[in-house]
Parts: structure tokens; sequence; C-alpha cells
């Protein structure tokens, strides 16, 4: 027994029989805390991230072929858009002009609606001066024929009254 009791000394003494201890107390944990599913859930979880990185690299690439494909045109709408933009800027340019050449023709108009009407003023204010002074000088001469011979006073007198009466029947 002493041999027995030796063997079981040597036994515990030694690192084998503690690595085996350690075995088992890790083989029970790993029972208890089912490592294996652990190791399978992270396994999964692992190739899930793999496959969803992929499908964002994938949907990532679309995106930029799309963009790409996108860019590729622009230089073309951007000439377009100027081409577009340079002739609305002649059609305002050219509408400008012509309304401009309205207001000139109308201010012409008007200009020339006052020279005719200051015409006209100065025609009627001289018609009437002209007017007043040949009745001015009319009257005078008449006066100076009745002074110098005054039966022509009778004459015409009696002329006017004769006038009248052929008016009034």
């Amino acid at each position: 027994m002493n041999e027995l009791a030796n063997l079981w000394n040597t036994i515990v003494q030694t690192n084998t029989f503690n690595f085996a201890i350690l075995v088992l107390i890790f083989a029970i944990i790993f029972k208890k805390i089912k490592i294996g599913e652990i190791i399978e859930n992270l396994k999964n979880d692992i190739v899930k991230s793999i496959k969803l990185a992929e499908d964002e690299k994938s949907k990532a690439s679309s995106e930029l072929a799309e963009a790409k494909k996108s860019i590729e045109h622009l230089d073309d709408e951007i000439n377009l858009t100027l081409k577009d933009a340079e002739s609305r800027a002649k059609m305002i340019a050219e509408q400008i002009f012509d309304n401009t050449q309205k207001g000139i023709e109308v201010i012409k108009s008007n200009i020339d609606k006052v020279i005719l009407n200051e015409e006209k003023t100065i025609s009627t204010a001289l018609t009437d001066k002209t007017a007043k002074a040949s009745i001015e000088l009319a009257r005078n001469h008449i006066m100076s024929v009745l002074e110098k011979q005054p039966e022509l006073h009778e004459k015409y007198i009696n002329e006017s009254i004769k006038e009248l009466d052929r008016i009034q029947l």
C-alpha cells in the first residue's frame, strides 16, 4: 500500500497529472458553457459579416459605376445648358432692343406732337397779333381818310345803314 501511496504522490506531484486535471476541468467547463455552440455562432457571425461586406462592396461598385456613367455626359449637359442660356440671353437682348426702339419712337412722336402744338400756338398768336395790327392799321387809315375827306363819313354811315336794313330783312 505504501507503494500505492508513493505512486499516488508521484502522480500528484508531476505535471502530467496536473495537466490531466486541468484538461478535465476545461472539458467540464466547455461542456457547461457550450463552447462549440459559441464558436459556431462566432463563425456564422463572421460569415455573415463577410457576406454583408461583399454585398456592400458590390453595391458601392454599382453606385460608382452609375456615378461614372452620369459624369460621362456631364460635359454635354453643361454645354447644352450654356447654349440654352446663351440663346435665352440673345432673345432677352433682342426684346430689350425692340422695346427700347419702340420707346424711342414714342418719345420722338411725342416730341413731334409737342413741336407741332407749339407751332400752332405760336402761329395762332402771330395770326392774332397780325390781325389786330391789321385792324389797327385799317382803323388808322380809315380815320385818316375820314379826316381828310369828311363827306365820306356820311357816305359810309348811309351804306352801313342800308347794309343793316338788308340783313334784317
